[in-house]
C-alpha cells in the first residue's frame, strides 16, 4: 500500500500547492524581494528552448544510468559495500546536476527557484522508491531495506525538518554567514555518512 500511497500524496501535494494561499505575506521594512537579476533575453523560441531542455534532460538521464552501472561495478569488482556506494558515491554524483542548478539560480538572484528546486527534487526522489518496488522481483523492496538505509532515511527526514525550520524561522544574518540550519544540516549529513561505514 505504501507504493500506491506515495504517488497519491505527491500528486495531492502538487494540487494543493497550486491553489490560492489562505494567507498573504505583509511587506515590512525588512522584506527582501525575490527578483531575479535581469539577463539578456534568449533569441531562441519557446519550442526550441523546450527542445534544448529535453535534450539536456536525456543526456542527464544517460549519465545517471552510467553512474548506476559504475556503482554496480564498484560493488562487484572492488567489493565495496552497496550502502556506501549507493548512499554516498552514486547519491552525490546523481545530485550534482541539482546542486549546479540551485547554485546557478541563487547566483542569478532567483532564491525561490533554488529552494523550490531542492524541496521539489527531494519530494520527487521519494517516488523512486515506489518505482523500485514495482521493478523489484523479490517481493516488497521495503523488506530488503537494511538498518543502514533506515538510518539514512531517518537522517533525510531530520534534514528536511531542519530545512523547514530554517524556512519558517527566517534567521537574520549578514551575507556569507551561515545560520543554525546550515550548521545542523552539515552535522546531520556527516553523521549519516559516517553511519554507512559502521559494521
Amino acid at each position: 500500500p505504501v507504493t500506491l500511497l506515495m504517488p497519491t500524496c505527491y500528486v495531492f501535494g502538487l494540487a494543493a500547492s497550486r491553489k490560492t494561499a489562505m494567507w498573504h505575506p505583509e511587506e515590512t521594512e525588512e522584506t527582501s524581494l525575490d527578483l531575479p537579476e535581469p539577463e539578456p533575453r534568449s533569441d531562441l523560441s519557446v519550442p526550441r528552448l523546450f527542445g534544448r531542455f529535453a535534450i539536456l534532460g536525456l543526456i542527464t538521464a544517460a549519465a545517471g544510468w552510467l553512474v548506476a552501472r559504475s556503482g554496480i561495478n564498484l560493488v562487484e569488482e572492488a567489493g565495496w559495500s552497496q550502502s556506501v556506494v549507493g548512499g554516498l558515491l552514486t547519491a552525490v554524483a546523481s545530485s550534482l546536476p541539482e546542486l549546479i542548478t540551485s547554485v546557478a539560480a541563487v547566483r542569478a538572484g532567483a532564491h525561490t527557484l533554488a529552494v523550490a528546486g531542492i524541496v521539489g527534487g527531494n519530494a520527487f526522489d521519494t517516488l523512486f522508491v515506489a518505482a523500485s518496488d514495482l521493478a523489484y522481483s523479490g517481493g516488497s523492496i521495503y523488506h530488503a531495506i537494511t538498518s543502514r538505509q533506515q538510518f539514512q532515511t531517518a537522517g533525510a527526514i531530520g534534514m528536511t525538518a531542519i530545512l523547514l525550520a530554517g524556512l519558517i524561522r527566517r534567521q537574520k544574518h549578514g551575507p556569507g554567514n551561515v545560520g543554525f540550519e546550515g550548521v545542523a544540516l552539515v552535522v546531520l549529513y556527516a553523521a549519516t555518512v559516517w553511519s554507512l561505514f559502521l559494521q
